[in-house]
């Protein structure tokens, strides 16, 4: 597969020579790197990537003196600090620079929010726009490669995920090979370099629950009981995998009945690639018993994408009852609700869930399976 172009390039670029940072988001091996090679080769501004893991600019960056910083930064229009986050207080020295030289456009670049906001939120509030760069979208391959080629991508993406590496290798061993790779190396380092986190098989017999739980609500306390930690811990290690980007939560949606599941949280990954690696399970789709719980981690995963891309935030949720009746997906704008239901072959809805629309004068429901999964990720 050819060269894929990211659909954030535009979105980014429009905010060049607005006078402030913009901080660049997203997993390892995600194409932050390239992105921003991209942007600087279109703004001729080759000779603006600087690696913030490299001792020579970590040392420039460290001094927090404009004068030496902008000395070995300056040359060009656009400079791109990558992995910034491994800079100590590098929301200080990028405001210094920012404010000592107001004509550089500054991306920043990190793949732990946790790292990267915490240290450029202060020093930066008010002067930076933020994006998120996920694992390739359903939507980016219908821009690269056409319609039918996006529908062809579906069955491959469930199993092995969105990764440009992995998307764009050939050979099935080598997408297996990089993808267990990703998860046992890559995936890990952000969380458990963090407060020097060390317990990798703990971390793993968590991420192992929420694969075995997609679908399904979480209880934190199962969790801590099953693998024998306290909740506390459990609740801890959740919020770093979706601060390092692994998984994010979808909260349940409750107001009026009394018999609605009120306090668990669904989890999903990124990317399905992830997914299966953690279960090591990279069976084909035809071959799976667990095809529903793929398909919705695939389409919930890829709605997120397509929000975060158009600058829709919808309020998101799921909706469930003690009685049975659910839900997948409730967006809310503006007070109007929209629910979805995802099903990877059917377009059948439980009777149960009508009753959400009745309780809530909710738009009609929507399916999102195979065949209409284009069309719910189009403006």
């Amino acid at each position: 597969m050819e060269k894929i172009n990211r659909l954030l390039q535009a979105n980014i670029e429009a905010k060049l020579g607005k006078g402030k940072v913009i901080i660049l988001y997203g997993p390892r091996q995600v194409g932050k790197t390239t992105l921003v090679r991209e942007i600087l080769r279109k703004h001729r501004s080759d000779r603006g990537y600087f690696n913030c893991e490299e001792a020579i600019v970590r040392d420039a960056l460290l001094s927090m003196d404009s004068g030496r910083m902008f000395g070995y930064l300056s040359g060009s229009e656009v400079i791109a600090l990558d992995e910034a986050q491994s800079i100590p207080n590098v929301g200080r020295a990028i405001k210094i620079l920012a404010d000592s030289h107001p004509e550089l456009n500054i991306i920043a670049t990190g793949s732990s929010s946790f790292e990267l906001a915490n240290v450029v939120s202060e020093p930066l509030t008010g002067r930076k726009f933020e994006f998120f760069l996920p694992p390739i979208s359903l939507e980016e391959m219908k821009s690269n490669f056409g319609n039918a080629a996006a529908v062809n991508s579906i069955n491959n993406a469930l199993i092995y995920g969105s990764y440009p590496e992995i998307a764009t290798a050939a050979a099935i061993e080598e997408k297996t090979e990089k993808l267990r790779l990703l998860a046992t190396s890559y995936l890990y380092k952000d969380v458990l370099q963090y407060n020097r986190i060390k317990k990798h098989d703990m971390l793993v017999k968590i991420l192992k629950a929420l694969a075995l739980q997609v679908g399904g609500e979480v209880s934190p306390n199962e969790i801590a009981s099953a693998i024998q930690i306290d909740r506390k811990t459990v609740l801890s290690y959740l919020s770093l995998l979706e601060q390092a980007f692994v998984v994010f939560k979808l909260p349940p949606f409750v107001k009026k009945r009394r018999d609605e599941i009120r306090l668990m949280n669904k989890y999903y990954f990124y990317d399905n690639g992830i997914l299966n690696a953690v279960v090591n399970n990279f069976l084909p789709v035809e071959n799976r018993n667990d095809t529903g719980a793929l398909w919705e981690n695939y389409m919930i995963s890829e709605r997120r994408k397509f929000n975060e891309l158009h600058g829709r935030n919808p309020n998101a949720y799921f909706w469930r009852t003690h009685s049975g009746c659910e839900i997948d997906l409730v967006e809310e704008i503006n007070g109007e609700l929209t629910p979805f239901e995802i099903k990877y072959n059917t377009t059948k809805i439980s009777r149960g869930a009508y009753s959400f629309v009745e309780t809530y004068k909710s738009k009609t429901i929507q399916v999102v399976n195979k065949n209409s999964a284009l069309d719910w990720l189009s403006l």
